[in-house]
């Protein structure tokens, strides 16, 4: 079918293909405006029903001239070809053996059509739309299946609302039902293709026409699509075409259809009704309202049939079904990829239930831990887990993606335990095999995180790394892509890019003179300039005014929620350990270490009170145990997670050094200037403090094992 005249003109605007579109854009005097152009005198004529309105188009089909349509604020300059042609594919449902309406059909071709056909070409009330063959006698493709007694109770609930529609009245169709007569269901179906998508019209909810079908006949039916695909979402099509053949099939069929008192239903025995199978009902379960029974069907999901979860969130993905919101957040490109992990593991007795220990410290994970505390749990696994349990861990944690605080410490968790246990990996055909599967799957899930650097562990392979992968099965595609995109990529060491531009707008250094006096001079006008104004000067402070602006805000209340007045404290400074600083006791301490301490001192203070390892016996600073830590511990989340990066305590390590080798190795003085940014990240810091180390032959021991997820 061709394409609608709207999806011609937004897609290419939405994409950025179509550069003559502006928004509130002043027109010139040669583009013909909306209520100046005959042709939507035309298109009204035409969703009348008048023949001679197609006769009337014709001239417009190789016109050039330009023409300015809008879109609620969208100006749009077109030219009156494609607006007439649109029109008619609106108002036409000519097959598409008998005429289209593309970019390259010329008005005289349209003009031959009609010449020869203006006589069989009808009018159809049912689908207000001209037609030349009959929709009776066209045939469609259909499934039906019977529905939920979830969905049905949903749809018992709706019917009082469903039956006092002012479409189902002003048609009659609620008498039709009282009198148990079947056209009630050709009548909806009527009405549901009325309300298709035309340009700049409203374009009405489609959900109540199929539900008070489905509450009619107790059953889905499924049409296809303008890709040709049975879907069972109709009301979700923005094409026309799935519910067109739906009433092409009420056309033909409804006369079929009895009522049935028992089951207060209208049957048709002459079609077969599929019986729902166990993941479509799990499907349903997901836009449960109750957390616990959406979480169990999700994960029922992930262990069931691969083709049948594959094609059901397929079809749920393209009519974007709603879920529940505990669910990750693309939960079918999740139930995709994670179907295929299990079914994987399930084929090579791979255990993905978690042990009690392990369900016990993921939960930890979860709660909001202290920065010490943290760490411990994540060192504790990090050392604790193996190859053998590792799998599980992830598959856990991609069910609980939602929950920022596992999805952090599992990305820190995952990079540095599969550096540790690298060798091991390699040298088991099982375990290689598995991860490089991962690697596949994890890309495919379609969200950030380091869920999609899985190969860069590969990074610098050396012959050996990539004899362990040819001895891997060549008939695998998945793996034979994976293994010849680490060969192509991978074996060839990587030089990082040096960085020369080390300052902009959101990292630089200012300098405050006069910070009582600047702050005294903000104007308390709206509460929203003044928290900005109040957050914009805390973010060009140093180090030494610290002590002073917490004085200075210690009375002002913010009151807008997602503003937070202490959020410099963290983002520009590098403060990982702050927990609560609403708390008083929390704030009085700061000041106390802060006044005691120098800069350095006090840095490592917390580094030593966090339980951060960096120091010799002797209080100096160990750098190969720096190294380990610069090199890991800029965390990104396993998936998801918001797209932040955690800084944890990486800048405060690089403040040591900076102080201890008098350098800041050209970056600014702060970590930040975080007024109205996201924040800022130590990466870029860390890779060239890792470079420092190395270049002064501090470091002990080598340090060969994989790269981090995090950098490159």
């Amino acid at each position: 079918m061709p394409l609608l005249r709207i999806l011609k003109l937004t897609f290419l605007f939405f994409t950025g293909l179509l550069s003559n579109i502006n928004l509130f854009a002043q027109q010139g005097s040669d583009f013909i405006q909306r209520d100046e152009s005959r042709i939507y005198k035309i298109e009204k004529e035409l969703i009348l029903g008048n023949k001679k309105a197609l006769l009337d188009m014709v001239p417009y089909f190789d016109s050039k001239n330009k023409m300015t349509v809008f879109l609620g604020y969208h100006v749009i300059n077109t030219t009156e070809s494609v607006v007439a042609k649109g029109i008619l594919e609106e108002n036409c449902i000519f097959l598409d053996s008998e005429v289209s309406f593309s970019d390259n059909t010329t008005a005289n071709e349209f003009k031959v059509f009609l010449d020869q056909n203006l006589d069989q070409i009808s009018f159809s009330n049912y689908a207000e739309a001209f037609f030349l063959t009959p929709l009776e006698k066209r045939t469609v493709k259909f499934e039906i299946r019977e529905i939920s007694k979830v969905k049905k109770q949903e749809l018992i609930l709706k019917k009082d609302s469903l039956l006092n529609l002012n479409w189902v009245k002003s048609n009659k169709i609620n008498l039709l039902i009282k009198e148990k007569n079947p056209k009630a269901l050709l009548l909806i179906a009527s009405e549901l293709y009325k309300v298709r998508y035309r340009f700049d019209k409203k374009f009405p909810d489609q959900l109540e026409y199929i539900d008070l079908i489905r509450l009619l006949t107790g059953t889905e039916i499924a049409t296809e699509d303008e890709k040709n695909h049975l879907t069972w979402f109709i009301e979700k099509e923005f094409y026309p075409k799935a519910s067109l053949n739906l009433l092409i099939y009420f056309l033909n069929n409804y006369k079929y259809y009895k009522w049935n008192d028992k089951k207060t239903i209208f049957e048709n025995k002459k079609t077969s009704v599929n019986q729902l199978n166990k993941e479509t009902l799990l499907f349903e379960l997901l836009s449960n309202k109750n957390d616990s029974i959406a979480e169990y069907a999700f994960k029922q999901l992930t262990n069931c049939n691969v083709e049948n979860v594959v094609n059901i969130a397929s079809e749920y993905e393209k009519s974007d079904i709603k879920v529940n919101y505990s669910l990750p957040t693309f939960p079918f490109r999740f139930l995709k990829q994670l179907v295929l992990l299990t079914d994987y593991c399930k084929s090579n007795n791979i255990d993905l239930e978690s042990s009690p220990e392990l369900k016990m410290n993921i939960e930890l994970l979860k709660t909001k831990l202290t920065f010490k505390d943290r760490r411990k749990f994540e060192n504790k696994l990090i050392e604790n887990l193996t190859l053998d349990q590792i799998t599980a861990f992830e598959y856990q944690c991609l069910l609980d993606e939602k929950d920022w605080e596992l999805t952090h410490s599992a990305g820190r968790i995952l990079d540095v335990f599969y550096s540790k246990n690298w060798n091991e990996l390699l040298n088991n055909k099982e375990y290689l095999k598995l991860y490089i599967k991962k690697t596949l799957f994890f890309q495919r899930l379609g969200i950030i995180g380091i869920c999609n650097n899985y190969l860069r562990k590969f990074e610098n392979s050396n012959d050996y790394t990539i004899i362990q992968l040819n001895k891997l099965e060549k008939t695998d595609p998945g793996i034979n892509q994976q293994r010849e995109y680490v060969k192509n990529n991978y074996t060839i060491p990587y030089i990082k890019p040096e960085i020369l531009k080390k300052e902009f707008e959101g990292n630089k250094d200012f300098l405050i003179f006069d910070l009582e006096g600047n702050f005294s001079n903000i104007k308390n006008d709206t509460i929203e300039k003044y928290e900005d104004k109040v957050i914009d000067l805390l973010s060009k402070i140093n180090y030494n005014q610290i002590g002073k602006a917490l004085e200075l805000i210690e009375n002002v209340k913010f009151k807008t929620k997602w503003k937070y007045k202490y959020s410099f404290l963290k983002d520009d400074f590098g403060f990982f350990w702050i927990k609560n600083f609403d708390d008083l006791n929390e704030r009085l301490e700061f000041i106390k270490m802060y006044t005691k301490y120098s800069e350095y001192d006090f840095y490592s203070y917390y580094l030593n009170q966090s339980g951060i390892d960096y120091l010799n016996e002797d209080n100096s600073l160990n750098y190969d145990k720096i190294y380990e830590l610069l090199k890991y511990d800029v965390a990104t989340a396993f998936v998801g997670g918001g797209g932040g990066i955690r800084n944890n305590e990486v800048y405060a390590l690089i403040k040591l050094l900076e102080i201890q080798y008098k350098t800041t190795l050209g970056y600014p003085k702060k970590l930040c200037n975080s007024s109205r940014i996201y924040a800022c990240s130590s990466k870029d810091r860390a890779t060239e403090w890792m470079q420092f180390i190395k270049d002064k032959n501090l470091l002990k021991v080598e340090h060969n094992e994989p790269n981090s997820f995090n950098f490159r």
